[in-house]
């Protein structure tokens, strides 16, 4: 019997196993749990899976594009959970769905914003950052960046 010789889309599609609500990816995803798939290019890249499965089933991504999930699932790569918009678009998605890190929905944060609000008045009060480290258990450079307005909690 001669080898298989798979297809770039047959080689996507065996590894995704369908549910009765969402298609997950079953291989390798990032750091936020989105799935990928190798580009077969050289050299490799790795490629968002719900992209690659938006392409495979309605064409390219038009630029400025990204393709957003209806679901909030990362690992789903079931074509009719996934929409394009743009950036502000997937911000806003985000969040009227909560999950914003700036809003207080967020289950991942350790710090409400009245915590953030006392780091902040703390640290112009010239408290050293492993002193609110400590006292917030996060790390300084979390501290800092709070203080510094670049991110509301870590």
């Amino acid at each position: 019997m001669p080898p298989r010789i798979a297809t770039f889309e047959v080689d996507f599609w065996e590894q995704v196993k369908e549910t009765e609500t969402c298609w997950l990816w079953t291989a390798s995803v990032d750091k936020w749990g989105y799935g990928q798939f190798g580009s077969r290019t050289a050299p490799p890249t790795m490629l968002k899976a719900h992209r690659v499965s938006w392409e495979l089933v309605f064409g390219c991504i038009p630029n400025g594009l990204c393709v957003l999930h209806k679901c909030d699932v990362p690992r789903c790569v079931r074509p009719a959970h996934l929409f394009l918009g743009t950036v502000a678009d997937n911000n806003l998605d985000m969040t009227r769905k909560g999950r914003n890190v700036f809003q207080t929905r967020n289950p991942v944060l350790k710090l409400g914003l009245e915590e953030v609000e006392e780091i902040r008045a703390l640290r112009a009060a010239k408290i050293p950052l492993k002193e609110l480290a400590d006292r917030f258990g996060v790390r300084e450079s979390t501290i800092s960046r709070i203080a510094n307005g670049i991110r509301r909690a870590g």
